[in-house]
């Protein structure tokens, strides 16, 4: 099923330790699937790409809440 809406992620960058990085640049967003223990999926996007990658839990990067609704 292929759904038509938007939403929109700013490019919020992510934070390594206490130092954020790619600010303005690239966008970091978890997703609510674990890959194990300590790792984690999350989405990652920049002005040319976008992909799913498996980081680990501790890396500092937004959630943002984002539920689909059968309204539309």
């Amino acid at each position: 099923m292929f759904y038509s809406s938007q939403v929109a992620l700013p490019a919020a960058g992510n934070y390594n330790g206490t130092t954020l990085q790619n600010l303005g640049t690239n966008g970091n967003y978890w997703a609510a699937t674990l890959n194990n223990a300590t790792n984690a999926y999350n989405l990652n996007f920049n002005s040319t790409n976008a992909n799913m990658n498996n980081n680990a839990r501790y890396n500092g990067m937004p959630v943002r809440a984002v539920q689909h609704s059968s309204e539309y």
